[in-house]
């Protein structure tokens, strides 16, 4: 009886072991060719932008800033914020009205325009543009939860946005090159 059960209970152990492992492994290699890849790359036109709610269009008021200024309202628990500027002129307005939010910018440029608003909990924006000559602008509104927005440099397409970013879109990342 003893022997039975020992049986018994070492399949029962070897079942559930190898049958776990057998259904995790479930990766396949698919191999993307060159000619597929480059299909799925797709140029980002202003007009991409516009059919998803981002104005680009240049922010005339570049043209007029003089001198640095930044203003920051923070209500709320653990809202932090990471003001990086060297620039000829900037005008920076910052709004924060939730808890865990962060606010990232280190700007290297000519001149700087951003309003952000973040209306909510755990929002994320991080912009970094290193290029003396450039003149950029954000206009940015998060309202919600745990929304994330990144942009990595500027060309003519992304140097001024303005949007609100919701639920359709909690997640957006902009790469920009020359």
């Amino acid at each position: 009886m003893k022997r039975a059960m020992r049986r018994l209970i070492c399949t029962a152990t070897a079942l559930l072991a190898f049958g776990f492992i057998s259904v995790a492994q479930t990766y396949s290699e698919v191999e993307v060719t060159d000619e597929e890849n480059n299909t799925l790359i797709q140029e980002i036109t202003p007009q991409v932008f516009a059919a998803l709610g981002i104005d680009n269009s240049t922010n005339p008021e570049n043209a007029n800033l003089q001198g640095n200024s930044v203003f920051i309202r923070q209500v709320g628990e653990f809202n932090r914020t990471d003001i990086k500027i060297a620039s000829n002129a900037s005008n920076i307005n910052l709004g924060q009205n939730g808890d865990d939010n962060l606010i990232s910018l280190e700007y290297t440029v000519n001149t700087a325009i951003a309003t952000l608003r973040q209306n909510g909990n755990g929002h994320i924006i991080r912009d970094f543009v290193l290029d003396q000559n450039a003149d950029v602008s954000l206009d940015l509104e998060q309202t919600g939860n745990g929304f994330y927005f990144e942009r990595y440099g500027s060309n003519s397409i992304t140097e001024s946005l303005k949007f609100k970013q919701t639920e359709a879109s909690p997640v957006i990342i902009i790469r920009s090159f020359n």
